[in-house]
């Protein structure tokens, strides 16, 4: 017999009925293999075999009968299919995720207290943090919060951090990384850009600046490419030193950025910014706590983590006005 392609699988003797759920091993190897985009790497994280994760893959596709994978020489790429289960699957986590929080806070708020040193990525720190603190004072006031920024590894921080915030997670002794939320990018901009320049379709790009910062000099090109732009040349182009500096010229009407859904959305609830091209978005590596576990354990440290954690599950799949 010859060798069944991938678009070939079978479904499973036993059809899903209403009500049932693919298996749940299977699902959060489906989810390790989608975010590293390999079964070697998807083994590292989950501390098991390349052959474990590649087992879990294979039931869950006969479990579904098609393909949730292309096997290609490096790594993998998700199909149509394996694409819009990564979406729920994700959102069924956060949301899973939030409520186990919620049964872990055995104490009152009021009770809790101590310090938490949190070391996050600037922008995310500015954008998302910072404008969220005041409800988690209000809901443990004798905790306090300590933020620091740093794009440096955390394993090269030592201990001068409780909870780390970066973009996908890290390994090393003494740390232990949770998914916080998506990273999806979509063109940013201020609404009065486009009362001269309206902005319609990718093509309408070429009579704007685009702008870029240094950490993500490349995430453009990759965008215009799965737009099926590549070669697409702007009006002009602006660099700044850091992402929150693209952020704020995109908010002054300086030009089209590419920024992160999550780090922008009071931004676009304000009406400061609007996403007007929905149809093709960049998903960069998702958003990251990095646990110190020699602290993971201090009721102080938790409720931060617990409540960035609901916090992040929440506002999943609340997507930016155009």
């Amino acid at each position: 017999m010859g060798r069944k392609s991938p678009s070939s699988v079978e479904p499973a003797e036993t059809e899903p009925g209403r009500g049932q759920v693919p298996p749940l091993n299977a699902l959060r190897s489906f989810e390790a293999v989608a975010t590293h985009g390999s079964f070697a790497a998807a083994a590292v994280a989950l501390n098991v075999t390349h052959w474990a994760v590649g087992k879990q893959i294979r039931l869950l596709e006969q479990w579904f009968g098609k393909p949730l994978f292309e096997r290609r020489a490096r790594g993998v790429q998700l199909t149509a299919e394996g694409a819009t289960l990564f979406a729920d699957v994700g959102a069924a986590f956060d949301r899973l995720a939030a409520g186990s929080a919620r049964l872990r806070e055995r104490r009152p708020a009021a009770r809790v207290s101590g310090t938490v040193k949190v070391n996050a990525l600037v922008s995310f720190a500015l954008s998302w943090l910072l404008p969220r603190l005041p409800e988690f004072q209000r809901r443990f006031p004798d905790v306090d919060v300590v933020v620091s920024t740093t794009s440096r590894r955390l394993r090269y921080v030592g201990d001068a951090f409780d909870i780390g915030v970066r973009s996908g997670p890290e390994q090393g002794a003494g740390l232990v990384s949770l998914r916080l939320m998506a990273d999806e990018r979509l063109p940013a901009c201020s609404p009065a850009l486009l009362s001269d320049r309206p902005i319609g379709s990718v093509e309408d790009l070429r009579h704007h600046t685009l702008l870029h910062s240094a950490s993500t000099r490349g995430a453009w090109s990759q965008w215009l490419r799965q737009a099926g732009v590549p070669r697409l040349l702007p009006a002009r182009q602006m660099e700044f030193e850091h992402v929150f500096l693209q952020q704020a010229a995109a908010v002054e009407g300086l030009g089209v950025a590419l920024l992160s859904l999550p780090l922008i959305q009071r931004d676009v609830a304000a009406g400061r910014l609007v996403c007007p091209l929905r149809t093709t978005s960049w998903r960069a590596p998702d958003y990251t706590l990095v646990l110190n576990t020699e602290r993971e354990g201090d009721a102080a440290v938790r409720a931060v983590r617990d409540w960035m954690l609901q916090a992040a599950a929440q506002e999943q799949g609340q997507p930016g006005s155009g």
